[in-house]
């Protein structure tokens, strides 16, 4: 094992953007599971016991089962590493605060049948058609009746020139090329407008769920795309669909529907967030009432059947049956792309999405069968607790091996995010447990270290005295880096060596944030008192992998070099790139 983990560290371990589970559901920050598994099979032998600390998507479990049978994505990326994993099935205990994420990975590990389940699903999504699908039905561009595929909506402003009122979509957005901007026109009076400087419009409407009304930014329709006998087409929207919309908004909500307050924290943003207090101001009318239809009726079946439906629900709720789903202009492109809401976040965009649910649920089942095809053809155990890491159920010196990746200081407040599908669960997460750096919680890099460092030191009692931790982390912020490091020692680990995670594709924050940083930090941790005995070999020099000149992998290594070699991380990455600069390292 020795010789495989002084190449395992050597290199950056590959992650993408596919494989047996990549479209089953989303979640923020998450990690193939088949690149998880060649980590795994490396460290550890057939029926040895991994564990996670902040298991987040479940990722370690379902590649703690997929050592068992690998597929030629784990084989390439072995290779790639130059490493002989010991393949064979494993076991694995998974912690995580979150209601959703533990929910979905029992789903997700421990599967229905796949041929049952896609039977289910099927029908459920029949069953919902036949009672709700007319809500879907649209003219076409023939006049003939049609089913809508989605709808995208536009934000209305007010010109501050002719005080008149105008769409986003016809301020702002531009044909041949396709273009989506900031700056537009007026299409009343040609002044030149913008969205920073002309007040967006308000709307006052009685909300039947709560018994009162509410004021909230205004959007109508502005473009419909459908389907007839098999004909896809597209048309500007008009008076009847706007009908339609008051038709449907005029509906009552089933009795027993109870409104579900939001529990804002960093995420609030008072423009697109106005009148959004409660989870059916996420939603149109329309789509509310088919994600309500669909819950409900999934109840109806066996316990194992019914959570795999209602994770099916939940795979498609938060990221594409809600307000946050959008669209883009990509270069070249004849038409809108659509997209899914933007990950780690809770943006509605100027031109939202309302997408027909039910077509696009029968799109997600045959990813779903196969990933729980793979997953009852495996062995291995995988235990999921719904409860803080920093008070494990287990043993002492009782776990083989530990891959973890915990929350990334205030990268992504996970249980505000998470709220979306979680109040559909009717269970939220606990928020005092959650280990992130967040002025509402109060929870300052102080306290987040502490939090981790309660969690590290757990991790260290029930790992065996040659057991070893890799720790998955991603910061662009010194004092966050500090924290981690400060939490590493007084938790009496040490660090052995470090590598990086190569992303095929960097999430939202990643790309957009001032001073981000590209990849993560793969971080090899032992026991101090047994360090000697589970030391890696590695280059004294820090090692800017891959690519020395760019900016932000040269981030990556500097904060590696500095946990290597016990300094302390002084620089944030906006700093460390103006140093770098001015050394010469990056052109």
């Amino acid at each position: 094992m020795q010789n495989n983990l002084s190449t395992l560290y050597r290199q950056a371990l590959p992650s993408f953007r596919s494989g047996v589970f990549f479209n089953t559901y989303a979640y923020p920050t998450k990690i193939a599971p088949e690149s998880i598994a060649v980590y795994i099979a490396t460290h550890t032998d057939p029926g040895d016991t991994v564990l996670d600390l902040f298991s987040g998507s479940g990722a370690t479990g379902l590649a703690a089962q997929m050592c068992e049978h690998p597929t030629q994505s784990m084989l390439s990326i072995a290779e790639k590493l130059g490493v002989d994993p010991k393949w064979g099935p494993r076991n694995a205990i998974l912690y995580d605060i979150s209601t959703y994420g533990t929910f979905a990975t029992r789903v997700m590990t421990n599967p229905p049948s796949s041929d049952l389940f896609v039977k289910s699903a099927e029908k459920l999504i029949r069953d919902v058609d036949v009672e709700l699908g007319h809500l879907y039905q649209a003219k076409d561009d023939q006049g003939h009746v049609g089913t809508i595929r989605h709808i995208i909506w536009s934000s209305v402003l007010t010109c501050r020139q002719c005080d008149r009122d105008f769409t986003f979509y016809e301020g702002m957005v531009s044909w041949d090329p396709l273009r989506i901007d900031s700056n537009g026109k007026c299409p009343h009076c040609g002044a030149r407008v913008t969205t920073g400087d002309n007040a967006f419009s308000m709307e006052t409407k009685y909300d039947a769920l709560l018994d009162k009304s509410i004021s909230s930014r205004r959007r109508i329709p502005v473009l419909v795309y459908g389907e007839t006998n098999g004909r896809n087409w597209r048309r500007a929207a008009n008076t009847t669909d706007l009908d339609g919309v008051t038709r449907i908004e005029a509906l009552a909500y089933p009795k027993d529907t109870k409104p579900q307050p939001i529990e804002w924290g960093e995420l609030y943003r008072a423009g697109y967030h106005s009148g959004i207090s409660h989870l059916h101001h996420f939603y149109t009318k329309r789509n509310f009432l088919i994600i309500e239809a669909l819950w409900k009726k999934a109840a109806d079946y066996e316990s194992d059947v019914r959570d795999a439906l209602r994770l099916l629900i939940l795979s498609y709720n938060a990221t594409h049956a809600t307000l946050m789903t959008r669209v883009v202009a990509k270069h070249n492109s004849s038409d809108f792309v659509l997209t899914g809401a933007q990950s780690g976040v809770l943006y509605v965009s100027n031109l939202p999405v309302e997408k027909n649910i039910l077509k696009g649920l029968q799109r997600k089942i045959k990813p779903f069968a196969r990933a729980f095809s793979y997953v009852n053809g495996c062995t291995g155990h995988v235990k999921v607790v719904n409860q803080s890491s920093d008070r494990l159920q287990e043993d002492d010196r009782t776990i083989s091996y530990v891959f973890t990746d915990p929350p990334f200081g205030d990268f992504i407040p996970y249980a505000e995010v998470n709220q979306i599908n979680e109040l559909w669960l009717d269970a939220t997460t606990d928020r005092s447990d959650e280990v992130i750096i967040s002025p509402s919680q109060d929870k300052d890099a102080n306290k987040y270290g502490h939090m981790i460092m309660a969690s590290l030191a757990e991790a260290k009692r029930v790992l065996k005295d040659d057991g070893l931790m890799t720790l998955v982390f991603h910061s662009s912020k010194a004092d966050v880096w500090q924290a981690l490091a400060s939490a590493i020692e007084d938790a009496g680990l040490d660090v052995v060596t470090t590598t990086h995670l190569a992303k095929s594709q960097e999430s939202f924050k990643q790309v957009v944030s001032a001073g981000g940083v590209r990849g993560d930090s793969l971080i090899l941790l032992g026991k101090t008192e047994h360090k000697s005995g589970t030391s890696v070999d590695t280059e004294a020099e820090p090692v800017f992998y891959e690519c020395p000149n760019n900016p932000r992998e040269a981030y990556a290594s500097y904060v590696n070099h500095c946990l290597e070699n016990g300094l302390r991380v002084e620089l944030d990455a906006r700093d460390a790139y103006e140093r770098f600069t001015s050394f010469g390292a990056i052109t």
